[in-house]
């Protein structure tokens, strides 16, 4: 079974067990046709919402079944009651046509134009780029949407700034304009509809969190709380955005640099992505009760 068919199904099971704590909807469709899901863990109409994605980059679709594996945790083992006033809202698979790409190749993209435009990528990549990846490996490997769009490079802090591929590519490509792609809109809709107080970005690898991407005095008194809080929790260094010079226009610079929202990005695993079934243990162990140290904090 597909990853993507597994999320729903988990998800419907979730909501059917546990309909008074779950709440599961569409936030968008991506390019492909795939609803992008948001369980909606706690109370709606909460003071407090937090917001956790996972999956933005195709290949690192192992954080997907971390985020379900935290859902039912936290349905089974958390004891929600204790948190009324605030509400977790978790997008499990940010970018389901990446990591459809990433597991099945092209075949797993239905539409005909997007099929095209990815084999345009595959061989501009492979004529620009030499060395970016073998091509028995070049699908395993994509990090984009369907379009081709970097989703990571696609919001609007640093956009402008950013320099990547001139062209669709299967990493790095920031889109013709920031916010440009469905799966970005989807993550900016909760932003949207919730005050939210803080926003977990789910990647690998790595085993670290990056912080400290700026903004005010304030702002950054909030973040390194956040920051703080992850690091004790999944035992993972932290690593300042500002002094280690990575590239802009990613989700957690919009939030926090746009919003004055305080946002961590989380690094899970060691190796190559898509990472080894054999890593997924590890990645359990650290982040386990991080739903509940988050939400314990507010």
């Amino acid at each position: 079974m597909m990853l993507y068919d597994w999320m729903k199904r988990e998800l419907v099971k979730m909501e059917r067990k546990y309909p008074a704590l779950l709440q599961i909807r569409s936030a968008g469709r991506s390019a492909d046709g795939r609803q992008i899901l948001e369980a909606a863990l706690g109370n709606d109409r909460a003071p407090v919402h937090v917001l956790v994605q996972a999956s933005m980059h195709g290949r690192e679709y192992i954080n997907t079944k971390l985020a379900v594996r935290q859902l039912w945790h936290s349905l089974e083992h958390g004891d929600m009651e204790t948190y009324p006033h605030v509400c977790l809202h978790v997008l499990p698979m940010v970018n389901p046509d990446g990591v459809t790409i990433s597991q099945t190749g092209i075949n797993g993209i239905r539409n005909p134009g997007l099929k095209r435009l990815l084999q345009q990528c595959k061989q501009k990549d492979q004529e620009s780029r030499p060395g970016i990846m073998e091509t028995k490996d070049y699908w395993k490997r994509w990090k984009a949407n369907a379009r081709g769009v970097d989703l990571n490079r696609n919001f609007s802090a640093g956009w402008k700034e950013y320099r990547g591929p001139a062209a669709p590519s299967c990493q790095g490509y920031k889109g013709k304009r920031a916010e440009s792609e469905p799966e970005t809109q989807a993550v900016l809709s909760l932003h949207q509809r919730y005050p939210l107080a803080c926003v977990l970005s789910y990647h690998s690898s790595g085993k670290k969190i990056f912080w400290d991407y700026g903004g005010s005095e304030k702002a950054r008194k909030d973040q390194r709380r956040l920051a703080h809080l992850t690091a004790a929790a999944t035992g993972y260094p932290l690593v300042s955005v500002r002094t280690s010079g990575q590239d802009q226009a990613g989700c957690s610079d919009y939030f926090v640099l746009h919003c004055e929202i305080p946002a961590v990005t989380i690094e899970n695993g060691e190796g190559d992505c898509p990472l080894k079934e054999e890593e997924f243990p590890a990645i359990w162990q650290a982040n386990r009760d991080l739903f509940q140290k988050v939400m314990g904090q507010y």
